[in-house]
């Protein structure tokens, strides 16, 4: 049984948040197994490309020292493994 995260119905910084809150509680519970990244197959597209998976993707490439991922046959679903915690994301200025 996988734990999973569920980022279907939001925005990408809605989902990056959600993600990251709890894929740190998950780690600092101990869980060191694979998390089932539910994105869905993308019904919002941006140039093309589904937003949430093609950006929550890149962001998992861009922490590969934090998490490991993993794709699965069915496009709406990424599998990452805990490695460290995340780093929160700075808010920028305006």
């Amino acid at each position: 049984m996988y734990n999973e995260i569920d980022l279907h119905h939001m925005n990408f910084d809605d989902a990056l948040k959600v993600f990251i809150r709890k894929y740190n509680l998950l780690y600092k519970q101990g869980h060191r197994k694979e998390i089932m990244v539910i994105h869905g197959y993308g019904s919002k597209f941006l140039d093309s490309k589904p937003v949430i998976r093609t950006k929550i993707r890149a962001y998992f490439l861009r922490n590969k020292e934090c998490v490991k991922m993993r794709l699965d046959m069915n496009p709406g679903i990424t599998y990452v493994m805990p490695l460290k915690p995340l780093p929160i994301p700075r808010k920028n200025k305006r």
